[in-house]
């Protein structure tokens, strides 16, 4: 196994060290993890949780983080690795995890596939990639499909980008082998747990039955295919006390550094959703009953429904500063609740197919109910190509260009969406890098032409 307060063990893996190069290699079979960007080893806290048990595991694992800090984990001597155009997969509990070892790195064109299959691992570190402490790594043109979990971004996914990746078919490989007990539920194609942001996920093709699990806040979602629902939503940041409060507290960093900045719990919200097509899919056979095992918990609503419609309710800008009008703390006549509030979402420019649902706050979703939209993956002659008829009937000149600017701040880190350098984005080209007109299309293509290309 390869826990994050433990010494994380792969087939492959520079472990405490910067500027590693991992490509063009077949990784498969490991039993637990093929590359791990781990970190090294804490004699006084290697995986403290399971020898000494009077702190739980979210205790030890600030402590482990906080001493890393005083040991040398800092941008100028660790990270900066880079995974690329490798083949991983068969692997029996992650294809690449990582925790504090893997900051500032680049995975990139990569192909992921049949990880966790067989269930022979369970627990909190399993998928295509897993990692920790993310922070300013850049995941893009990589194709995950066929495993339990696509991606898991867990903790400090603080200036992560993910960006022009195909995930499909990321789920559990069987029915029966749904695991009613803890995290592991149905699978999904992004996991992104009790972070602070800002994490950015953009153009990319997400088609398994669950797109996104977001148990987490500043996360800003733009120019994606969406097939599948989001969920825990509001949910799935504690630490499972049943009769006593237990909130995980997480760490943020300094902007583009790994100094700790502080330390906080996750509100929710704080999310952006601007420009994406969301396409509600048949829910396949078997997944009602999975959700009845899995789903409705502290961790996992079990939502199968796709579109931002889990968000309804979270104020607007506007409404939650509005809140704070007049308050000056303690005497103010206010409660101080105000500070532990949901926080704010932003939409705009999202389009609905096939009974998605958007957020009942949404002022100018697009929602389909003339058009039956098909979608899909084929495999011919080892490329993937879309199979779909959503590029009829988008809505044309109704999404605007959208830029660090429009996304603003992450709340807790107060840091922008922009690149690692710090310098802005603006979403002007598309999952293969083709520049965008002066209004461009929602979701990943700059075109019907682009979207009939092979993805991978």
């Amino acid at each position: 196994m390869a826990p994050p307060t433990a010494y994380q063990e792969g087939m492959v893996g520079p472990h405490w060290s910067k500027g590693w190069i991992i490509e063009d290699c077949e990784i498969s079979d490991s039993k637990c993890s093929g590359i791990s960007l781990g970190k090294y080893r804490q004699p006084n806290n290697d995986n403290k949780w399971l020898k000494w048990k009077f702190k739980d595991g979210t205790q030890t694992e600030r402590d482990c983080i906080c001493q890393a800090q005083r040991e040398g984990w800092t941008k100028e001597n660790i990270g900066s690795h880079i995974i690329r155009r490798c083949n991983i997969h068969d692997c029996g509990q992650t294809g690449i995890v990582g925790h504090l070892g893997g900051v500032f790195s680049i995975i990139e064109d990569n192909h992921i596939h049949h990880i966790n299959n067989k269930q022979n691992l369970a627990g909190a570190e399993i998928g295509g990639i897993k990692m920790h402490a993310a922070i300013d790594v850049i995941i893009r043109r990589n194709h995950f499909h066929h495993c339990t979990r696509g991606l898991w971004l867990d903790w400090q996914a603080q200036g992560t980008r993910v960006t022009q990746n195909l995930f499909h078919d990321n789920t559990l490989p069987n029915e029966e082998n749904a695991n009613p007990e803890g995290m592991d539920g149905i699978g999904e194609d992004i996991f992104i747990e009790i972070s602070h942001g800002p994490t950015l996920v953009d153009n990319n093709v997400l088609l398994s039955d669950r797109a996104m699990k977001l148990a987490t806040q500043g996360v800003a979602v733009v120019h994606n295919l969406i097939a599948g629902s989001f969920t825990a939503v509001g949910r799935g940041v504690n630490n499972g006390s049943e009769k006593l409060p237990s909130p995980r507290y997480t760490p943020y960093h300094v902007p583009h550094r790994t100094e700790i900045n502080g330390f906080m719990t996750v509100l929710h919200g704080d999310c952006r959703f601007y420009n994406n097509i969301f396409i509600q899919k048949p829910v396949r056979a078997g997944m009602e009953e999975i959700r009845k095992l899995t789903g409705d918990n502290e961790w996992d609503d079990g939502n199968l429904t796709a579109g931002t419609a889990p968000y309804s309710g979270y104020p607007t800008l506007e409404e939650y500063v509005a809140r704070f009008e007049g308050y000056c703390g303690m005497g103010s006549g206010k409660s101080p609740d105000l500070y532990y509030e949901k926080l704010p979402v932003w939409l705009g420019g999202n389009v609905y197919f096939n009974g998605a649902k958007p957020a009942k706050q949404e002022q100018d979703a697009v929602v389909d109910t003339e058009h039956e939209i098909t979608i899909g993956v084929k495999e011919e002659n080892g490329k993937w190509k879309l199979e779909t008829n959503v590029y009829d009937y988008l809505p044309q000149n109704a999404c605007a260009v959208i830029s660090t600017e429009t996304l603003g701040m992450a709340f807790e880190p107060e840091q922008k969406y922009e690149n690692p350098d710090g310098t802005p984005i603006v979403f002007r080209y598309d999952y293969f890098g083709n520049r965008q007109g002066i209004h461009p299309l929602p979701g990943p293509f700059a075109s019907k032409e682009a979207a009939e290309e092979a993805l991978s």
